[in-house]
């Protein structure tokens, strides 16, 4: 398997695996008991990425999700955007794109978060989850193919291999 495959599909495990912790945790709380124990083990680092706010959550199984609605949005949209990215581009020939789509992809988020700060605009469930899953989806096309980039720069550099005598060296 192609090296860059190989490294594309270890980014899609951990963001599967990533959004699969954050559904697991209002499903274990949701189960009780021992299965309590692992489901505030399995929150607490999500609690260094994201402020869990009870309010600001989604909620399964009458239970709040590991994140914030916006947190969601973004982490289940990159899960999207990495799958759909093989569609739009070609896994083996990473090019980078432009810094602006990564700008273009946080201005709505960044507006909807300043228009409430200030006043001027609500911000709803459903701006959350908007201007989340916006930025989530276009973040791979960013990430990606540097991290592609970097594993194929990688090993696409020669190897120097130096012949070591062996035995004593006579001077």
């Amino acid at each position: 398997m192609n090296r860059t495959v190989a490294a594309y599909l270890v980014i899609l495990a951990g963001a599967l695996l990533w959004c699969a912790s954050i559904v697991a945790v209002p499903f274990l709380a949701h189960i009780g008991g021992g299965a309590s124990f692992w489901a505030d083990t399995l929150r607490e680092p999500f609690h260094r990425v994201c402020h869990q706010l009870d309010g600001r959550s989604l909620h399964l199984w009458g239970e709040p999700i590991a994140v914030c609605t916006r947190c969601s949005a973004i982490y289940f949209a990159f899960l999207a955007g990495t799958l759909l990215y093989p569609l739009f581009r070609d896994i083996r020939r990473p090019r980078s794109p432009s810094r602006s789509l990564l700008i273009l992809a946080l201005i709505p988020m960044l507006l909807d978060v300043a228009l409430g700060v200030t006043g001027i605009s609500e911000v709803t469930t459903n701006s959350r989850l908007v201007t989340g899953a916006l930025f989530g989806l276009l973040i791979p096309f960013v990430v990606l193919p540097v991290a592609l980039g970097a594993v194929n720069e990688r090993h696409a550099q020669p190897t120097i291999l130096v012949h070591q005598p062996k035995g004593p060296v006579d001077a």
